[in-house]
């Protein structure tokens, strides 16, 4: 029976994909009038690796400033640092290099900025796939709490996706990012909207991931395999301004700021036990993961994402992942009810 369903893209105009695409960088800021551009990252990509000396080079005089103090979870008092820094260099654009936080961070500043009129071109260097998104993550600094904003600018204007670039990226935060792109796409794939283009490309990243990752886990430098990942992030995330996904991305907010736990970590951790509280709720949603994860019954799938998880050295539990009894009840505390099984169970 055909079905009704819409879909709703972000401002992203324009994906760069292949090895030394960083390169394109330049025409990539010509093409959107970027003339004074700050280059925003964190301080292990600019101390520990070539690459912000690499797009320092590659922007030349373009290269107004540097901003390498994005922390995890993006918190906000650095998100005022580079609000502050672009509007002293009278920014025409930003280039985020990196995972998740300076991304989002980036969103964040121009938000403020001009409500997201002035365009960033994202390079990522793991699988997060913020830079797919218009949404952004942003912690408190007093409370630890994670809040967000959105707005249909906030996507990158353009996406870099050189996987030559990724081989600094270390592996535990390469391996749980790229869960994070596998949470991206389950999550889309039982997401209460039915968006058909959505869910056929999470389908399509979850087949990808589960290639790639054992890949670029037994290979760091398999150039071919760190590609598909990105792409298949890129796949996972094209639903995420249009479906609902839940509820492992809420439970992932509440606990990775909170309790300094990576956003790729909580996946680990806490969506196996999702998709055993879906498929318990509602079987008929998690049934198009059972082909995807080659098991009979969506009983079946949490357990199979369980064992690619632990199969990849990444912890599955809320203990491995460094959370003890009390931290537990003062997770719990945060979590609403009907999901706190969830949680216990992810324990």
């Amino acid at each position: 029976m055909a079905a009704t369903w819409e879909h709703r893209f972000t401002t992203t105009e324009h994906v760069v994909v292949g090895p030394g695409t960083l390169a394109r960088l330049p025409s990539e800021c010509e093409a959107r009038g970027m003339q004074r551009v700050v280059v925003v990252t964190g301080r292990s990509l600019r101390e520990r690796t070539p690459v912000i000396t690499q797009v320092e080079e590659l922007l030349g005089e373009r290269c107004v400033a540097t901003y390498s103090g994005i922390t995890e979870h993006a918190p906000a008092s650095r998100v005022e640092e580079l609000t502050t820094l672009l509007r002293e260099h009278h920014a025409d654009g930003a280039v985020s290099v990196g995972g998740g936080s300076p991304i989002d961070a980036t969103k964040a500043a121009l938000h403020h900025l001009d409500g997201g009129e002035t365009a960033q071109i994202a390079v990522p260097t793991t699988l997060s796939a913020a830079e797919f998104t218009p949404t952004a993550g942003i912690t408190d600094d007093a409370t630890r709490r994670k809040g967000g904003l959105a707005g249909p600018k906030l996507a990158p204007r353009s996406v870099i996706l050189d996987p030559e670039i990724t081989v600094h990226t270390p592996e535990r935060l390469w391996l749980s990012t790229g869960i994070r792109a596998l949470d991206h796409a389950v999550e889309t794939v039982y997401a209460p909207e039915g968006d058909r283009l959505a869910v056929e490309m999470a389908l399509r990243a979850i087949a990808m991931l589960r290639r790639a990752l054992p890949a670029t886990r037994s290979d760091a430098r398999d150039i071919d395999a760190r590609q598909e990942s990105q792409v298949a992030a890129w796949y996972s995330g094209i639903g995420l301004s249009a479906v609902t996904v839940l509820p492992s991305h809420p439970l992932g907010r509440m606990l990775g700021a909170s309790f300094e736990i990576g956003h790729g970590i909580t996946s680990c951790v806490l969506l196996p036990a999702s998709i055993d509280w879906m498929a318990a709720q509602s079987p008929e949603r998690v049934e198009p993961l059972c082909e995807a994860f080659d098991v009979p019954k969506p009983a079946e799938v949490g357990d199979a994402v369980r064992t690619f998880i632990a199969g990849l050295g990444l912890p599955t539990t809320l203990r491995e992942a460094g959370l003890d009894d009390e931290a537990l009840n003062r997770y719990l505390e945060m979590v609403p009810a009907d999901w706190q099984p969830i949680a216990r169970a992810a324990f």
